[in-house]
Protein backbone atom coordinates (compact mmCIF):
# COMPACT_ATOMS: atom_id res chain seq x y z
CA UNK A 1 0.00 0.00 0.00
CA UNK A 2 1.09 3.57 -0.37
CA UNK A 3 0.30 6.13 2.05
CA UNK A 4 -0.09 9.94 1.11
CA UNK A 5 -0.78 12.81 3.31
CA UNK A 6 -2.45 16.33 1.60
CA UNK A 7 -3.38 19.05 3.03
CA UNK A 8 -6.56 17.36 4.12
CA UNK A 9 -5.71 14.05 5.30
CA UNK A 10 -3.49 11.06 4.96
CA UNK A 11 -4.62 8.34 2.75
CA UNK A 12 -3.88 4.90 2.19
CA UNK A 13 -4.10 3.79 -1.31
CA UNK A 14 -4.18 0.64 -3.66
CA UNK A 15 -4.47 0.54 -6.64
CA UNK A 16 -4.85 4.70 -6.65
CA UNK A 17 -8.20 4.32 -4.67
CA UNK A 18 -8.65 5.42 -0.51
CA UNK A 19 -9.07 2.19 0.73
CA UNK A 20 -8.15 3.66 4.88
CA UNK A 21 -8.14 7.08 5.72
CA UNK A 22 -7.51 9.68 8.71
CA UNK A 23 -8.80 13.18 7.23
CA UNK A 24 -7.59 16.15 9.43
CA UNK A 25 -9.88 18.40 11.41
CA UNK A 26 -12.08 21.13 9.48
CA UNK A 27 -10.31 23.54 11.44
CA UNK A 28 -7.87 26.03 10.16
CA UNK A 29 -5.76 26.09 12.90
CA UNK A 30 -5.94 22.61 13.38
CA UNK A 31 -4.59 21.93 9.57
CA UNK A 32 -1.91 24.57 9.53
CA UNK A 33 -0.68 22.47 13.02
CA UNK A 34 -0.01 19.58 10.74
CA UNK A 35 1.56 21.43 7.97
CA UNK A 36 3.96 22.93 10.49
CA UNK A 37 4.88 19.31 11.48
CA UNK A 38 5.02 18.34 8.15
CA UNK A 39 7.39 20.96 7.15
CA UNK A 40 9.54 20.35 10.31
CA UNK A 41 9.96 16.89 9.13
CA UNK A 42 7.96 15.38 12.08
CA UNK A 43 5.37 12.44 11.18
CA UNK A 44 2.06 12.29 12.27
CA UNK A 45 0.01 10.98 14.33
CA UNK A 46 -2.65 10.17 11.37
CA UNK A 47 0.30 8.51 9.38
CA UNK A 48 1.34 6.30 12.49
CA UNK A 49 -1.86 5.24 12.62
CA UNK A 50 -2.21 4.21 9.09
CA UNK A 51 1.21 2.10 9.37
CA UNK A 52 0.40 0.62 12.46
CA UNK A 53 -0.43 -2.81 12.02
CA UNK A 54 1.28 -2.76 8.28
CA UNK A 55 4.38 -4.85 7.29
CA UNK A 56 5.11 -3.22 3.94
CA UNK A 57 4.18 0.41 3.36
CA UNK A 58 5.25 2.75 0.70
CA UNK A 59 5.85 6.40 0.93
CA UNK A 60 6.82 9.56 -1.50
CA UNK A 61 8.22 11.57 1.14
CA UNK A 62 11.93 10.84 2.23
CA UNK A 63 10.89 12.01 5.64
CA UNK A 64 8.31 8.93 6.02
CA UNK A 65 11.53 6.57 5.68
CA UNK A 66 11.83 7.33 9.53
CA UNK A 67 8.56 5.80 10.61
CA UNK A 68 9.57 2.39 8.29
CA UNK A 69 8.67 3.72 4.94
CA UNK A 70 9.88 2.27 2.00
CA UNK A 71 10.81 5.43 -0.13
CA UNK A 72 9.67 5.38 -4.01
CA UNK A 73 10.26 7.75 -6.23
CA UNK A 74 6.87 7.73 -8.22
CA UNK A 75 4.84 10.85 -7.90
CA UNK A 76 1.26 10.54 -5.76
CA UNK A 77 -1.97 10.25 -7.29
CA UNK A 78 -3.93 13.20 -7.02
CA UNK A 79 -6.96 13.55 -4.53
CA UNK A 80 -10.09 15.69 -4.72
CA UNK A 81 -10.78 17.51 -1.41
CA UNK A 82 -14.22 17.82 -2.71
CA UNK A 83 -14.26 14.16 -2.53
CA UNK A 84 -13.77 14.03 1.04
CA UNK A 85 -15.70 16.69 2.25
CA UNK A 86 -13.37 19.26 2.13
CA UNK A 87 -13.43 23.19 0.20
CA UNK A 88 -10.64 24.66 -1.23
CA UNK A 89 -11.57 27.74 0.61
CA UNK A 90 -10.90 26.03 4.46
CA UNK A 91 -7.21 25.43 2.47
CA UNK A 92 -6.94 29.48 2.19
CA UNK A 93 -8.06 30.01 5.55
CA UNK A 94 -5.52 26.89 6.57
CA UNK A 95 -2.66 28.65 4.66
CA UNK A 96 -3.61 32.00 6.39
CA UNK A 97 -3.44 30.48 10.03
CA UNK A 98 0.23 28.58 8.94
CA UNK A 99 1.24 31.95 7.76
CA UNK A 100 0.98 33.29 11.23
CA UNK A 101 2.53 30.72 13.03
CA UNK A 102 5.48 31.19 10.31
CA UNK A 103 5.81 35.14 11.67
CA UNK A 104 5.28 34.40 15.62
CA UNK A 105 7.99 31.94 15.31
CA UNK A 106 10.40 34.07 13.22
CA UNK A 107 10.82 37.04 15.87
CA UNK A 108 13.14 35.49 19.01
CA UNK A 109 15.18 36.98 21.43
CA UNK A 110 17.31 37.87 19.04
CA UNK A 111 15.25 40.57 17.24
CA UNK A 112 14.01 41.99 20.90
CA UNK A 113 17.88 42.30 21.69
CA UNK A 114 18.34 44.26 18.71
CA UNK A 115 15.51 46.87 18.88
CA UNK A 116 16.82 47.00 22.35
CA UNK A 117 20.15 48.40 21.19
CA UNK A 118 18.39 50.65 19.06
CA UNK A 119 16.27 52.32 21.28
CA UNK A 120 19.85 52.03 23.86
CA UNK A 121 21.47 54.41 20.80
CA UNK A 122 18.22 56.61 20.48
CA UNK A 123 18.50 57.68 24.28
CA UNK A 124 21.67 57.87 24.45
CA UNK A 125 21.40 60.90 21.76
CA UNK A 126 18.44 62.26 23.27
CA UNK A 127 19.99 62.71 26.78
CA UNK A 128 22.83 64.26 25.12
CA UNK A 129 20.90 66.77 23.42
CA UNK A 130 18.52 67.31 26.17
CA UNK A 131 22.05 68.08 28.68
CA UNK A 132 23.41 70.11 26.26
CA UNK A 133 19.85 72.24 26.01
CA UNK A 134 20.19 72.43 29.99
CA UNK A 135 23.42 73.39 30.60
CA UNK A 136 23.47 76.46 27.73
CA UNK A 137 19.52 77.22 29.21
CA UNK A 138 20.88 77.48 32.85
CA UNK A 139 24.02 78.99 32.37
CA UNK A 140 22.12 82.26 31.71
CA UNK A 141 21.26 81.72 35.42
CA UNK A 142 23.92 79.71 37.09
CA UNK A 143 26.92 79.46 34.46
CA UNK A 144 29.15 78.18 37.52
CA UNK A 145 27.04 75.19 37.93
CA UNK A 146 28.60 73.23 34.98
CA UNK A 147 32.17 73.78 36.32
CA UNK A 148 31.34 71.60 39.31
CA UNK A 149 29.15 68.66 38.08
CA UNK A 150 27.79 67.65 34.67
CA UNK A 151 25.94 64.89 33.37
CA UNK A 152 22.96 63.64 35.21
CA UNK A 153 24.09 65.52 38.82
CA UNK A 154 23.74 68.66 37.14
CA UNK A 155 20.00 67.70 35.82
CA UNK A 156 19.76 66.46 39.28
CA UNK A 157 20.43 69.42 41.12
CA UNK A 158 18.16 71.56 38.89
CA UNK A 159 15.50 68.96 38.98
CA UNK A 160 15.49 69.12 42.69
CA UNK A 161 16.52 72.97 43.38
CA UNK A 162 15.84 75.00 40.16
CA UNK A 163 17.23 78.49 42.02
CA UNK A 164 20.80 78.86 42.65
CA UNK A 165 19.70 80.19 45.90
CA UNK A 166 18.79 76.80 46.72
CA UNK A 167 21.42 74.68 45.35
CA UNK A 168 23.58 72.70 48.11
CA UNK A 169 26.66 73.81 47.16
CA UNK A 170 27.19 76.11 49.53
CA UNK A 171 27.11 80.30 48.65
CA UNK A 172 28.64 81.39 45.26
CA UNK A 173 28.58 84.36 43.73
CA UNK A 174 27.15 84.23 40.12
CA UNK A 175 27.91 86.47 37.07
CA UNK A 176 24.25 84.76 35.85
CA UNK A 177 20.85 86.42 35.01
CA UNK A 178 17.60 86.22 37.93
CA UNK A 179 15.63 83.53 37.27
CA UNK A 180 11.77 84.31 37.40
CA UNK A 181 8.91 81.64 38.72
CA UNK A 182 8.39 80.77 35.54
CA UNK A 183 11.16 80.15 33.61
CA UNK A 184 12.31 78.62 37.12
CA UNK A 185 9.43 76.03 36.37
CA UNK A 186 9.62 75.39 32.91
CA UNK A 187 13.68 74.78 33.87
CA UNK A 188 12.79 72.26 36.30
CA UNK A 189 10.41 70.33 34.21
CA UNK A 190 13.24 69.57 31.82
CA UNK A 191 15.96 69.37 33.81
CA UNK A 192 13.70 66.47 35.45
CA UNK A 193 13.24 65.10 32.00
CA UNK A 194 16.75 65.21 31.22
CA UNK A 195 17.19 63.29 34.83
CA UNK A 196 14.86 60.60 33.57
CA UNK A 197 16.09 59.93 30.37
CA UNK A 198 19.07 58.98 31.40
CA UNK A 199 18.00 57.11 34.40
CA UNK A 200 16.07 54.69 31.70
CA UNK A 201 18.91 54.72 29.89
CA UNK A 202 20.83 52.68 32.91
CA UNK A 203 18.02 50.48 33.26
CA UNK A 204 18.07 49.61 29.17
CA UNK A 205 21.59 49.13 29.24
CA UNK A 206 21.18 47.14 32.31
CA UNK A 207 18.81 44.84 30.34
CA UNK A 208 20.65 44.68 27.07
CA UNK A 209 23.57 43.16 29.65
CA UNK A 210 21.30 40.68 31.23
CA UNK A 211 19.72 39.48 27.82
CA UNK A 212 22.80 38.84 25.96
CA UNK A 213 24.26 37.27 28.95
CA UNK A 214 21.26 34.70 28.18
CA UNK A 215 21.81 34.60 24.84
CA UNK A 216 25.44 34.79 24.39
CA UNK A 217 27.87 34.71 27.37
CA UNK A 218 30.54 34.05 24.72
CA UNK A 219 29.95 36.93 23.04
CA UNK A 220 29.58 39.12 26.14
CA UNK A 221 32.24 37.85 28.06
CA UNK A 222 34.49 38.67 25.00
CA UNK A 223 33.21 42.03 23.78
CA UNK A 224 31.58 43.28 26.33
CA UNK A 225 27.55 43.77 26.96
CA UNK A 226 27.01 46.76 24.39
CA UNK A 227 29.64 45.92 21.81
CA UNK A 228 28.43 42.45 21.51
CA UNK A 229 24.97 43.04 21.21
CA UNK A 230 25.63 46.14 17.98
CA UNK A 231 27.25 42.71 16.39
CA UNK A 232 24.11 40.46 16.94
CA UNK A 233 21.86 43.60 15.66
CA UNK A 234 24.11 44.12 12.96
CA UNK A 235 24.14 40.29 11.87
CA UNK A 236 20.79 39.80 12.29
CA UNK A 237 21.01 37.42 15.27
CA UNK A 238 23.54 35.17 16.98
CA UNK A 239 22.99 32.33 14.25
CA UNK A 240 23.89 34.60 11.78
CA UNK A 241 26.81 36.03 13.15
CA UNK A 242 28.10 32.68 14.10
CA UNK A 243 28.11 32.18 10.10
CA UNK A 244 30.19 34.90 9.03
CA UNK A 245 33.79 34.97 8.72
CA UNK A 246 36.00 36.94 10.99
CA UNK A 247 36.99 39.19 7.94
CA UNK A 248 33.09 40.46 8.13
CA UNK A 249 33.07 40.44 11.64
CA UNK A 250 35.75 43.07 12.01
CA UNK A 251 33.82 45.24 9.73
CA UNK A 252 30.65 45.15 10.50
CA UNK A 253 29.29 49.09 11.23
CA UNK A 254 31.91 49.93 8.45
CA UNK A 255 29.97 49.28 5.80
CA UNK A 256 29.81 53.12 3.92
CA UNK A 257 33.63 53.13 4.82
CA UNK A 258 34.37 50.08 2.85
CA UNK A 259 31.58 50.86 -0.25
CA UNK A 260 33.97 53.62 -0.51
CA UNK A 261 37.26 51.98 -0.57
CA UNK A 262 35.58 49.84 -3.20
CA UNK A 263 34.20 52.55 -5.21
CA UNK A 264 37.12 55.43 -4.84
CA UNK A 265 39.83 53.80 -3.96
CA UNK A 266 39.79 55.05 -0.44
CA UNK A 267 41.87 53.29 2.07
CA UNK A 268 39.90 50.43 3.67
CA UNK A 269 38.68 50.57 7.06
CA UNK A 270 40.26 48.34 9.60
CA UNK A 271 37.33 48.35 11.93
CA UNK A 272 33.69 48.87 12.02
CA UNK A 273 32.12 48.59 15.90
CA UNK A 274 34.60 47.20 17.06
CA UNK A 275 35.98 50.55 17.72
CA UNK A 276 34.11 50.44 20.64
CA UNK A 277 36.04 47.88 22.15
CA UNK A 278 38.39 49.00 24.84
CA UNK A 279 41.07 46.73 23.54
CA UNK A 280 40.59 48.59 20.26
CA UNK A 281 40.52 52.35 21.03
CA UNK A 282 42.66 52.63 23.80
CA UNK A 283 45.39 51.28 21.05
CA UNK A 284 47.58 53.65 18.93
CA UNK A 285 46.03 53.56 15.80
CA UNK A 286 48.69 51.69 13.93
CA UNK A 287 48.02 48.68 15.91
CA UNK A 288 44.31 49.02 15.58
CA UNK A 289 43.85 46.82 12.73
CA UNK A 290 45.55 44.34 13.76
CA UNK A 291 44.20 44.01 17.12
CA UNK A 292 40.54 44.14 15.33
CA UNK A 293 41.44 40.91 13.32
CA UNK A 294 42.67 39.15 16.27
CA UNK A 295 39.48 40.14 18.56
CA UNK A 296 36.97 38.99 15.57
CA UNK A 297 38.91 35.72 15.10
CA UNK A 298 37.71 35.31 18.69
CA UNK A 299 34.20 36.41 18.62
CA UNK A 300 33.43 34.13 15.61
CA UNK A 301 34.69 31.15 17.96
CA UNK A 302 32.61 32.61 20.79
CA UNK A 303 29.20 33.75 18.34
CA UNK A 304 29.97 29.69 17.22
CA UNK A 305 29.63 28.33 20.45
CA UNK A 306 26.91 30.59 21.47
CA UNK A 307 24.79 29.35 18.58
CA UNK A 308 25.32 25.78 18.24
CA UNK A 309 27.19 23.95 21.12
CA UNK A 310 26.28 26.36 24.13
CA UNK A 311 29.62 25.91 26.35
CA UNK A 312 31.26 28.16 28.10
CA UNK A 313 34.50 28.83 26.35
CA UNK A 314 35.55 32.62 26.94
CA UNK A 315 37.93 31.86 29.38
CA UNK A 316 40.49 29.80 27.16
CA UNK A 317 39.54 31.58 24.39
CA UNK A 318 40.38 35.16 26.29
CA UNK A 319 43.81 33.46 27.05
CA UNK A 320 44.36 32.95 23.69
CA UNK A 321 43.47 36.15 22.89
CA UNK A 322 45.63 37.79 25.35
CA UNK A 323 48.34 35.61 23.42
CA UNK A 324 47.73 37.38 20.12
CA UNK A 325 47.14 40.67 20.87
CA UNK A 326 51.02 40.68 22.95
CA UNK A 327 51.83 39.48 19.50
CA UNK A 328 50.52 42.16 17.63
CA UNK A 329 51.94 44.67 19.87
CA UNK A 330 55.15 43.18 19.59
CA UNK A 331 55.32 43.01 15.59
CA UNK A 332 53.71 46.70 15.82
CA UNK A 333 55.40 48.51 18.13
CA UNK A 334 56.28 50.93 16.31
CA UNK A 335 54.31 53.47 13.41
CA UNK A 336 54.91 52.18 9.98
CA UNK A 337 56.97 55.17 7.73
CA UNK A 338 54.38 57.78 6.47
CA UNK A 339 53.56 57.81 3.03
CA UNK A 340 55.48 60.36 0.67
CA UNK A 341 52.88 63.67 0.22
CA UNK A 342 51.18 63.98 -2.62
CA UNK A 343 50.78 60.16 -3.25
CA UNK A 344 48.43 59.53 -6.12
CA UNK A 345 45.10 58.07 -4.64
CA UNK A 346 44.59 54.19 -6.70
CA UNK A 347 40.96 54.98 -8.15
CA UNK A 348 38.95 51.99 -8.26
CA UNK A 349 37.70 51.18 -12.10
CA UNK A 350 34.55 52.21 -12.93
CA UNK A 351 31.88 49.40 -13.98
CA UNK A 352 30.05 50.56 -17.23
Amino acid sequence: MLLVTTWFGSFLLEDGKAVRSRPFPKEPDAIAQRLALVEEWKVLEEERDLMSGLDEVFVTEPRLERAGGNLVREPPPFLNPEDFGYDRSLLHEAMLALARRRMRKAVGPDDYLAQAVAAYDDLAEISNQLLERLREWYGLHFPELAKIVDGEAFAELVAEHGDRGSMPIGSMESVGGPLGPEDREALMGAAALARDVSRQRRRLEAHIDARIRELAPNVRALAGPLVGARLIALAGGIEPLARLPASTVQLLGAERALFRHLREGTRPPKHGVLFQHPLIHRAPRWQRGALARALAGKLCMAARADAYTKRYIADSLKVVLDESVAEARKTHATPPPPRPRGAARRRAPRRR
